[in-house]
């Protein structure tokens, strides 16, 4: 065999292998970019996704609230805070105060008890709850 022609396949091998070898590199980067991104949204799924917060199940009984009176009602809330318990891990009563605005100027207080289950899905979506029970005082 001829030395010349020896070299030419030799080197013609060693640059498809290097070509080769650049490709898994190139693939294997690809890979970890797509798992890490996958990682990162999981992430923010699953921390979304978990029990709601107390303070997420009086923002939605607050909504119930408001959607419950009449539209020319005008509902406030204090800042007095509110009480919270749970019947089972998906079932939310909420109570606190209220203050609703009259014709007159005049303020009403008032307090509420909401019972509402969650369903799941985004915590503080409205639709993803459905309520029990409401009651005001």
């Amino acid at each position: 065999m001829d030395k010349n022609a020896y070299l030419g396949t030799k080197s013609t091998k060693k640059s498809k292998a290097l070509k080769g070898v650049w490709f898994i590199i190139a693939a294997a980067i690809i890979f970890i970019i797509v798992i890490l991104r996958y990682v990162q949204n999981s992430e923010v799924r699953i921390s979304s996704r978990g029990l709601p917060e107390k303070e997420d199940a009086y923002k939605v009984a607050k909504a119930f609230l408001k959607a419950d009176s009449p539209s020319s009602e005008r509902i406030d809330f204090s800042d007095d805070g509110f009480s919270f318990g749970k019947k089972t891990d998906s079932i939310y009563i909420i109570r606190s105060t209220f203050e609703k605005h009259l014709d007159g100027g005049d303020l009403k207080k008032g307090s509420f008890s909401v019972t509402m289950r969650y369903k799941g899905g985004a915590n503080d979506d409205q639709n993803n709850w459905d309520l029990m029970n409401i009651n005001k005082d």
